[in-house]
């Protein structure tokens, strides 16, 4: 293992400002269609995502030498493993669940459709055989004559916790790698030479 020695805490330091920064750059970055539309997680919550991420990186700046290398090893593996998991969730959730209207696949015009059709749209569906995307045109944008109001809220629900989570797992989790790097390499023995 390279040893940073002086340098091992500005490694850390380093690597807990570019996660933050990646925190902060998801967070204001503009939507694409993998993630939750404006109408669903509005720029202040994303913000409050990117705000809490940075306080855990403080907070492991600040406790993760005194923790250890088993803890801060086994903190970054689970963050990671739960970043992934959010991404899953959120890319499923916010592509299954896009519908378009006026536009179609206009990134403006995305809004989240629910998991349950209404009986009058299920009835609909089945005996014109239209898809969700032409009911959605067809009563002009609005999801409640399509889907029950509680699939829209479940799927609402999971789109912004699976991407809050995405934003403050996966830079916690680059934040904790750092933080391992340099606790790492301050325990090492120098090299001679």
């Amino acid at each position: 293992m390279t040893n940073f020695g002086v340098f091992a805490f500005l490694v850390a330091i380093v690597t807990s400002l570019v996660a933050a920064a990646g925190a902060i750059r998801l967070a204001y970055m503009k939507r694409t269609k993998w993630q939750p539309p404006e109408e669903v997680v509005t720029s202040g919550t994303s913000h409050l995502a990117g705000l809490m991420t940075a306080l855990f990186i403080a907070l492991l700046f600040v406790f993760g030498a005194p923790i250890g290398l088993f803890w801060l090893a086994i903190i970054t593996g689970v963050l990671f493993l739960f970043a992934i998991v959010a991404l899953t969730v959120t890319i499923s959730t916010n592509i299954k669940y896009s519908y378009y209207y006026p536009a179609a696949k206009n990134e403006a015009s995305r809004k989240l459709g629910g998991s349950v059709l209404t009986p009058e749209a299920a009835k609909i569906k089945t005996t014109h055989n239209q898809t969700e995307q032409e009911m959605f045109v067809d009563v002009r944008g609005a999801k409640d004559k399509i889907w029950t109001r509680e699939s829209q809220a479940s799927v609402n629900i999971r789109s912004v916790i699976s991407f809050i989570a995405l934003i403050g797992f996966g830079t916690c989790s680059l934040a904790a790698a750092g933080m391992l790097v340099a606790v790492a390499t301050s325990l090492a023995p120098p090299v001679p030479g």
